[in-house]
């Protein structure tokens, strides 16, 4: 069983805890230290530190199937909200996979077209049997795949 959290839209307790986070630290620094500028400066050294780290290139492990995998979902339609940006949006280690993760174009997001639903289909086959596609280009398409020999 996965687990998903759900982040958006934010409950009200998800308001409260970020308000916490936020300035509970400041209240009690402003305290201590008997300087109201601490309200101010506390939450805003918060956001700078979780936005530096938030910048921090993260690279993600997965294997060729599980790829294959976080793929066949978006073409079932069984992914939550979030996965299909989570697979095309996330950086992947392995280089060869980063390189179809990077060629994966807004067609395949869609999927409108029935031609888009089988170049997928393709790709998650080749992931499957242990080979990567080779991205091509071709004109009024972002993203064509043919398979390595």
């Amino acid at each position: 069983m996965r687990f998903h959290l759900q982040l958006f839209p934010p409950t009200f307790s998800g308001w409260v805890i970020v308000l916490l986070v936020l300035f509970l630290p400041a209240v009690l620094t402003a305290y201590v230290l008997h300087n109201l500028a601490w309200l101010v400066v506390v939450p805003f050294g918060i956001i700078v530190i979780a936005c530096l780290v938030a910048a921090l290139p993260s690279k993600r492990k997965v294997t060729p199937a599980q790829f294959a995998d976080e793929l066949e979902s978006h073409l079932l339609g069984t992914g939550g909200p979030w996965d299909w940006d989570d697979t095309t949006s996330i950086t992947i280690a392995d280089p060869r996979l980063e390189e179809v993760r990077s060629h994966l174009g807004p067609n395949l997001d869609s999927l409108s077209h029935e031609k888009d639903k089988d170049e997928l289909r393709a790709i998650i086959a080749a992931l499957r049997r242990g080979e990567l596609p080779e991205p091509t280009v071709s004109p009024g398409r972002v993203s064509l795949f043919r398979l390595r020999k």
